[in-house]
């Protein structure tokens, strides 16, 4: 099986997954089981963590260089966005955006790292 068609397939049980969890909650909440504060206008406190579901589907096993440091990102991305934008620690866009030039900057360190032991790990099988 290729690494394209495993990250396929992990993409599809990973989304799957977590809308059968997101449905299960919204009929606990229907059914007056659970109480969820579930309000559409939050959407946007919590939507990186659909960064995150996606980043993870990039950095399961089997993967490839890209797709490693491509969901790293989108983790670190949705870490980030949600510190700023819900003002943890009391910081806001304005004090981390320079967050996000660091870890551009590691991303390119990175990747000659990765691809030199991805491709020694491909020549050794």
């Amino acid at each position: 099986m290729s690494i394209y068609t495993a990250y396929r397939w992990r993409q599809q049980i990973v989304w799957g997954t977590g809308l059968i969890v997101a449905g299960c909650l919204l009929l606990l909440d229907r059914a007056d089981i659970i109480e969820l504060d579930f309000n559409p206008m939050n959407f946007w406190r919590w939507w990186p963590w659909l960064l995150v579901i996606s980043g993870l589907t990039k950095i399961i096993p089997p993967t490839t260089p890209r797709y490693l440091l491509s969901g790293l990102w989108e983790i670190f991305f949705a870490g980030w966005w949600y510190v700023s934008f819900n003002h943890i620690w009391g910081w806001g866009f304005g004090e981390t955006w320079p967050a996000l030039v660091v870890a551009t900057g590691v991303g390119m360190l990175l990747r000659p790292l990765l691809d030199n032991i991805f491709a020694a790990n491909r020549e050794s099988k």
